[in-house]
C-alpha cells in the first residue's frame, strides 16, 4: 500500500496545501507544536475515519474556520490504478457539524465503507497510554487494530453504541421505564455486546503468541508477556467462546443486574466497561512495569499488529511513527528499524537530526529512498537534496 499524496484544507493548524510522498521512507522534521503530528493525524483519520486524539471531528477544523477537508490518493501495490479518499467537515450557521466521506468521488453511506482502502499501523506517543492510561485507552487501541483486520468490527461497535445509547436514555427516564421495556433493550444489548466481545477475544488470540515472541526478543528473555481480557461482570471468558454462548450468558447477567441498573440509571454491563490486563512475569504491567518495559511491551504489540495486518492483506500497510524514537532507547530504535519490511511506506516524525543525539534516525535519512519534509507553522515543504545538513 502506498500513499501517493495528501491534500489538506483548514485541517488543524494547516491552511491549504498538497504534499506528494515517497513510496519508501518519509521523514517529517520540525519543532514541537508546528504540525508534524497533525499531518500523521490526517492520514490516520482517512485510514480509520476517526482521529486518534479526539472523539470530536469538530476539533479537526482550524480555529476560526467553518470547513476542513482531507484528501488522499492511494496506490495499492497489487493492483493498477489508484483510489481517492476524501473527508470533509462542515459547520452550519447553527454550529452543527456534518462530516462527509467520499470514495473515488462518490459519497459513502457508512464510514465502514472507507475502511481497508488505506490500511495503516500507527505508533503515537499516546499509544503508551495502553499501560499508563485508562481502560478506555486500551479498548480504543484494540478496536482500532481489529477494524484494520476486519471491517465488520466497525459495524459491531456502531450497533452496540446505538443500543447502549438508547438504553441509557431510557434508564435516565424512570417515569417511562418498565421492566418489560428494559428487557427488550437488554436482549438487544446482549446480542450486540456478544459480537463486539467475541471479535475482541478472537483478535487477542491471534496476537498473543507472536507478541510474546516479539517481547522476549526485545527484552532479551528477561520476563514473559501475557494478558487477559477482563469483562465488566464477574468471571472469565474462555478461549473459543461463541457469540451464541456469550449472548445467552449476557442475557442472564443483564436480567440479574436490571434492578441495580434501574437504580443507578446507567448501563453497568457491556464491552464499554471491559479492560485488558497486561502482565510481565506474572505481575500487572500497568502497576509494576518500568517505563522501559512499558515501551518495550507497546513496541512488541505494534510490531505484531503490523505483521498480522501485512499477512492478512498480502502487502504491508502504511506505517505511522510519531516521534516514537524519543520514547525508545537506541537498541529498541534499531530493533524497530531492522524489523521493517523494505517495501513498507514509513512516515516518521522527529524534532532534530543531530547524529550524536539521534543516530538511528540520522541513518534512516541517509538512505537514498528517504524523502525529508520540513514542517513550520502548519506548512509542509519538501527538503531538496543538499539543502539539509545531516
Amino acid at each position: 500500500m502506498r500513499l501517493a499524496s495528501l491534500t489538506l484544507r483548514q485541517f488543524r493548524n494547516t491552511g491549504e496545501q498538497a504534499v506528494t510522498f515517497s513510496p519508501g521512507k518519509n521523514l517529517i522534521l520540525g519543532k514541537n507544536g508546528q504540525g508534524k503530528t497533525n499531518l500523521l493525524e490526517a492520514i490516520y483519520f482517512l485510514a480509520h475515519t476517526r482521529s486518534h486524539r479526539t472523539a470530536s471531528d469538530r476539533e479537526l477544523i482550524r480555529a476560526g474556520e467553518s470547513q476542513a477537508a482531507v484528501t488522499a490518493v492511494v496506490h495499492p501495490h497489487r493492483f493498477e490504478g489508484q483510489t481517492r479518499l476524501e473527508a470533509r467537515m462542515d459547520l452550519d450557521g447553527g454550529g452543527r457539524l456534518k462530516t462527509l466521506f467520499r470514495l473515488n468521488g462518490s459519497p459513502v453511506r457508512s464510514r465502514s465503507q472507507m475502511l481497508g482502502h488505506l490500511p495503516a499501523v500507527s505508533f503515537f506517543n499516546t499509544d503508551l497510554l495502553l499501560l499508563r492510561g485508562s481502560p478506555g485507552d486500551r479498548r480504543r487501541w484494540l478496536d482500532a487494530a481489529i477494524v484494520q483486520m476486519d471491517r465488520r468490527h466497525f459495524d459491531y461497535l456502531a450497533d452496540y453504541h446505538k443500543v447502549k445509547t438508547q438504553k441509557n436514555r431510557l434508564l435516565k427516564e424512570p417515569q417511562r421505564l418498565s421492566r418489560e421495556h428494559l428487557d427488550v433493550w437488554n436482549r438487544q444489548m446482549a446480542s450486540t455486546a456478544a459480537r463486539v466481545t467475541v471479535s475482541r477475544l478472537q483478535y487477542l488470540g491471534l496476537l498473543h503468541d507472536p507478541a510474546m515472541v516479539q517481547y522476549l526478543e526485545l527484552a532479551a528473555g528477561q520476563e514473559a508477556l501475557d494478558w487477559c481480557y477482563i469483562p465488566s461482570f464477574e468471571g472469565k471468558l474462555a478461549a473459543g467462546l461463541t457469540v451464541d454462548e456469550l449472548e445467552n450468558r449476557l442475557n442472564g447477567i443483564l436480567e440479574a443486574m436490571a434492578r441495580e441498573e434501574m437504580a443507578r440509571q446507567t448501563c453497568l454491563i457491556g464491552p464499554h466497561r471491559d479492560d485488558i490486563r497486561f502482565e510481565l512475569g506474572g505481575l500487572d504491567a500497568c502497576a509494576y512495569a518500568s517505563q522501559g518495559q512499558q515501551r518495550t511491551l507497546v513496541l512488541a504489540l505494534k510490531l505484531t499488529e503490523l505483521a498480522l495486518l501485512s499477512g492478512r492483506l498480502g502487502e504491508p500497510p502504511v506505517l505511522l511513527l510519531d516521534d516514537v524514537m524519543a520514547e525508545l532507547d537506541p537498541d529498541r530504535q534499531q530493533y524497530l528499524m531492522d524489523r521493517l519490511d523494505p517495501h513498507i511506506q514509513v512516515f516518521l516524525t522527529t524534532t532534530h537530526l543531530d547524529p550524536r543525539l539521534n543516530p538511528v534516525v540520522h541513518r534512516f535519512v541517509e538512505e537514498r529512498s528517504t524523502a525529508v519534509f520540513s514542517v513550520a507553522d502548519g506548512e509542509t515543504r519538501r527538503v531538496r537534496d543538499g539543502e539539509l545538513a545531516v
